[in-house]
């Protein structure tokens, strides 16, 4: 595989790594990998590094790249927030792929905010056809009650919480870390800076509805550290109505860590990711 960096747009491009395959097939989409918040494009642990020369190891070219004011690339004059530019650069990226390769289908992958870029590039992109995620939006399901509180009620650890709570009292880890993160591991977490916010239910109802429609097919992986998800089907039953099961795989690993850190859980995912961008 050949890696180089590539400058993306005038007058002030976005700054990415392009992985390109031994033998390149312009039948096969590209793949875009796209920020988690301010994460620069080596992506949470190196996550985004492995998975783009995964790619590469079975035919598919990638691109990671930084959004205007993220890692590499500088920010770009205007007002615009994260949410109406993610998409136009999104598409800048592919139309500079489309001009250089000949490729004009493409996966878009992201992590926490990255998946929502993904998501909200897709529905205004024709040329997406595929849709990789990790902790994407989720809605809380009756179910979801059921399996988040039902076991907490039989550990000593909670009751001990919840009555320290009532009682005003501060929990001892709280007490030891006071919210302090490690500065061997901040570089893996997202700013504070950002704050993610859910889009109304109905809204990506309606979203998903119409990627459905279009065929666009998903990979959608939950972590046991996204606090609003708690079983393998929760998404599929928050929107039953309009998920074609066959264009749209869920993974729970209810082990793993947001950024994926561990380092058996990265093998897990990129092998998951590897094999089902392969099958396109």
């Amino acid at each position: 595989m050949k890696e180089r960096v590539v400058r993306i747009g005038d007058p002030v491009p976005l700054i990415g790594v392009m992985v390109q395959p031994k033998a390149l097939d312009k039948n096969k989409p590209a793949v875009l990998l796209l920020n988690s918040g301010v994460m620069h494009h080596v992506g949470a642990c190196g996550l985004s590094v492995r998975l783009a020369r995964s790619f590469a190891e079975t035919g598919f070219l990638s691109v990671r790249f930084d959004f205007s004011g993220i890692g590499d690339s500088e920010p770009r004059a205007g007002s615009a927030s994260f949410e109406e530019l993610a998409p136009k650069e999104c598409m800048e990226v592919m139309d500079y792929v489309q001009k250089k390769t000949g490729i004009n289908k493409f996966i878009l992958y992201g992590l926490c905010s990255g998946s929502d870029a993904a998501y909200e590039a897709a529905l205004v992109d024709e040329r997406v056809v595929g849709v990789g995620q990790i902790d994407a939006y989720c809605y809380k399901t009756l179910k979801f009650y059921l399996y988040d509180y039902w076991p907490k009620l039989f550990k000593l650890k909670h009751w001990k919480s919840f009555i320290g709570r009532k009682l005003g009292l501060k929990p001892e880890s709280q007490q030891a870390h006071s919210g302090q993160i490690d500065e061997s591991e901040r570089e893996y977490y997202e700013m504070p800076t950002y704050i993610r916010v859910f889009p109304p239910k109905a809204s990506i109802e309606n979203g998903l509805e119409t990627l459905m429609k279009r065929g666009v097919r998903f990979l959608t992986v939950f972590t046991g550290a996204e606090s609003a998800y708690s079983y393998k089907n929760q998404f599929f039953e928050s929107f039953r109505r309009v998920i074609d099961k066959s264009l749209y795989d869920i993974e729970y690993y209810k082990n793993a860590s947001h950024i994926i850190q561990e380092p058996n859980n990265q093998e897990i995912v990129v092998a998951r990711f590897k094999d089902w961008v392969s099958s396109f």
